[in-house]
């Protein structure tokens, strides 16, 4: 850590950042674009897992980029979440991702997944706003695929 924080900022932080991870992927899975949106920072940058290298700059680029991509039924499964406070206002962690969907969006449930479920990360960088925790970049990434 670059600067000592208190046992209750360091909790305060981990419970905050750990949360977004958890938002993050039901507002995915809601396909809401303006709640996904929120949980980002002005001038964040995010990478999907399918493409860590081809970054989306911005809060307003990463919401195109969710709203015109083709509707899916999916679930993002996020576990073995960890964050580590690097300051007061700054964090960073990793989560795993399981991520399993069906063309259709419109699909009657339980709805068939298609193909195998993939199996990636996410290693994000937090920090503390006016408006709370947000993540100023999250970069996924593939790990194992069927």
């Amino acid at each position: 850590m670059s600067q000592a924080i208190s046992r209750e900022e360091r909790i305060a932080a981990e419970w905050a950042c750990e949360r977004l991870v958890k938002q993050f992927a039901q507002l995915n899975d809601a396909q809401d674009h303006d709640g996904i949106a929120a949980l980002f920072v002005e001038d964040a940058r995010f990478s999907r897992p399918l493409a860590p290298e081809d970054y989306f700059e911005g809060r307003e680029a990463i919401r195109a980029m969710f709203r015109d991509r083709p509707q899916r039924l999916a679930l993002h499964i996020m576990t073995t979440i960890l964050i580590e406070p690097t300051s007061a206002t700054t964090a960073r962690g990793r989560c795993y991702l399981m991520y399993v969907s069906n063309s259709d969006a419109s699909a009657a449930q339980p709805a068939p997944v298609e193909g195998a479920p993939m199996y990636g990360q996410f290693d994000d960088e937090f920090v503390l706003t006016g408006e709370g925790w947000r993540f100023s970049k999250r970069r996924g990434s593939v790990v194992l695929k069927g």
